[in-house]
This record gives C-alpha cells, structure tokens and sequence, in this order.
C-alpha cells in the first residue's frame, strides 16, 4: 500500500497537519504547534512515508519520537523548487510565501499570477508565467489591526473581524470593524487594479485563514484556502 505524504504547516498563530496521497488532500487538523500530542495522534492514523515541514515562528519544527525515523523535508530556500527567486534577500523570505507560489505555478502554470494571501499578515506576491517569483508586499492582517487599535488607544474595544461590514460604522464597534474590513479590501483591490494595468492575462488567487471574509461574492479571484499545503506538496515530491 502507498504511503502517505505528511504536511506540517506551522504558522504565526496555528499549526496545520495534512495527509497528501497522489497529489489530493485526504485528511487535515489543526493543533497549535508540531510536538503537541495531536499532530501524534493525527500521524498515527495514517502510513507515512515522507514528511515537509515549515515554519513562520523562531523555532524550528520539532517533530514528535515516532516521526522522527521518517525521511523528513526541512522547508528552505535551498531546496529544488518549482519557482526561481527573484529576492534581494531571500534568506528573510517567509516559507509561506514561497510554498504559496509553488501552488500556484502546480495548480495554474503558465499563468501571471497575483497571490494574496490573507492570515496573520496580509501579503500580495507577483509570479510570472515563466515561473519567477518577483516579491511584493507585507501588510498588517485583520485581527493585528483589530489589536493595534485597541493596544495603542485608550477606549477603543478589540473587537471580532467580519467580512460584512458596512461602508458606514453606526456604532465604535461597527465604525472598527468598517475601517479593518474596508481598508483591507480598498488597498487589495488597489494592488489588483494596477498590476493589471501592466500585466496581461493577470489571475488573481486569494489563499489564507481570512480569503473567505473577503472575496466569497468576487468572480474573477480564484480561492484556494490549501495553496500553501499543494505547493508544500510538490516541494516535498521534489526532494525526495
């Protein structure tokens, strides 16, 4: 029987495990970091025959005793890599972003392609069609801002993140929650609308914990909430 390929994702605030057989998605959990004793649990249902990993945090991923034995993929920008690196310093740039590239050019090769990963921070990324990836910008996310304006003010509450907010805040509350969502939106639909005025044939691919909030109604952006797991995937095929 095949076995399976283990995906561990830690991110600034959560930690995502995914099993990948032939290239699809079969099994997933979240859990709050790799040692705790659910990603154990998780891995125990499955055969597991090789392991990628990668982390946003200070810490390398730790892996539980029993995968320690498994041939395992450290993420790094020295491994062999679907996207070439067009980065003045690549060694500062995040494993997100790059695992996110290398699912769009799996997912949509060939394509110019604007990534907009929306979690922790917001970054909007530029992959051209032959493959390169040329950078783009970091924002604060949702709920850092939510927490910025509560932090740095004096009566301003902290308040829930929603996609449905209304141009105009009748109540501090709902004016918070207008300025987070509305801001957010304003600024992607800018960086959208300018690259292309450049780029032909620009695809739009939102991806991370917040896509949902913010473009479920928009046609033209293609969501894909597993775009970090596919191009962690295809790093891993590629290594081993």
């Amino acid at each position: 029987m095949p076995k399976s390929n283990l995906i561990i994702d830690e991110g600034n605030t959560l930690c995502k495990f995914a099993i990948v057989d032939n290239g699809i998605i079969t099994d997933r959990a979240v859990g709050t970091n790799a040692d705790d004793g659910q990603l154990q649990e998780f891995a125990s249902r499955h055969q597991i025959g090789r392991i990628i990993s990668s982390t946003t945090r200070s810490t390398e991923v730790k892996l539980p005793a029993p995968l320690q034995r498994i041939p395992h993929v450290k993420f790094s920008t020295d491994l062999h890599l679907p996207v070439s690196i067009d980065y003045k310093t690549p060694e500062t740039l995040g494993s997100d972003r790059i695992a996110a590239a290398a699912g769009a050019a799996t997912l949509y090769p060939g394509r110019n392609t604007l990534i907009i990963d929306i979690g922790t921070a917001i970054t909007i990324d530029f992959l051209t069609a032959d493959g390169v990836f040329n950078g783009g910008i970091i924002s604060p996310g949702p709920e850092m801002r939510a927490k910025a304006l509560h932090h740095f003010t004096g009566r301003l509450p902290l308040v829930e993140i929603t996609g449905n907010a209304q141009l105009q805040g009748k109540s501090t509350t709902e004016a918070i929650q207008s300025g987070i969502a509305n801001g957010i939106s304003f600024e992607i639909e800018g960086y959208i609308e300018r690259y292309r005025k450049t780029v032909d044939n620009l695809l739009v691919i939102a991806a991370g914990g917040f896509a949902g909030f913010f473009f479920r109604n928009n046609t033209d952006i293609k969501i894909e909430p597993d775009l970090v797991l596919t191009g962690m995937n295809r790093i891993l095929e590629m290594n081993i």
